[in-house]
Order: structure tokens, then C-alpha cells, then sequence
């Protein structure tokens, strides 16, 4: 019973927590650099949206962590490293100066996120919660 409280806990923190502190970091760091909104930069583009991208990575990642699989540290920041990559080399975003600026805040919450993983995921695996 105490591991599946440890579990429920971990993942809300990931995945609901996550979704509110990266929300509010990114809405924080976009406002006060005056970025222009995303419908602008992006218009007319298809793509996935953001939360669901956020949830998915979240809550694979908190699993892994929770299931101390080797490796993991190091496959979230490939993660981070692959969304970096995709967004500052797509061809559209080229002439747009905000494009890079608002790539690399999208960056920085990508970090946000895999930071709200980690915590959620030492608290599935009872690291955080037994105080070792």
C-alpha cells in the first residue's frame, strides 16, 4: 500500500504539478521578454501540442526514474537535446528573429519538465519520501 501511494503521489506531482510549474515558468520568462505569442509565430504551421508532448515525456520519465533504470539521466537530456535540435533547424521558423529566442525558452521549460520527472519520480521510487 505504500508503494502505490508513493506512486500516486509521484506521478501527480509529475504530471499535474509538471504541467502547472512549466506552464507558469514559461508564461513568466515569455512575458517578461516580450515574446510575441506562439499563434504568431507559428501560423498556419500543424503540430503536436505542447502539453500533450509534456505530459507523454513526463510521465515516461517518472516511470523510469521511479523504476531506477540506468541510463535515465542521461536519456532525458538526449531528449532535451533531440526537441532542441528539432525546433532551432526547422526551415520555417528561419526568418523570424523571435523564433530562436522562443525556441530556447521552450528549451528551458523542457528542462522544467524533466526537473518536475525527476522529483515525481524519487517519490514513486521512495528516495524522497524515506529520506534516503
Amino acid at each position: 500500500m505504500i508503494l502505490s501511494s508513493h506512486w500516486a503521489l509521484g506521478m501527480g506531482l509529475s504530471i499535474i504539478g509538471g504541467a502547472l510549474g512549466t506552464w507558469a515558468f514559461l508564461w513568466l520568462l515569455r512575458r517578461s521578454l516580450s515574446l510575441p505569442g506562439k499563434p504568431e509565430l507559428t501560423a498556419g504551421a500543424r503540430r503536436v501540442p505542447p502539453w500533450l508532448t509534456g505530459m507523454v515525456e513526463r510521465t515516461f520519465f517518472t516511470v523510469l526514474v521511479g523504476l531506477q533504470v540506468p541510463g535515465t539521466p542521461t536519456a532525458m537530456i538526449g531528449w532535451l537535446a533531440l526537441k532542441l535540435a528539432t525546433n532551432w533547424n526547422h526551415p520555417d521558423w528561419k526568418d523570424q528573429p523571435n523564433a530562436r529566442t522562443f525556441a530556447l525558452t521552450a528549451l528551458l521549460g523542457g528542462l522544467v519538465s524533466m526537473f518536475f520527472s525527476l522529483i515525481g519520480g524519487l517519490i514513486c521510487a521512495g528516495t524522497l519520501a524515506s529520506g534516503k
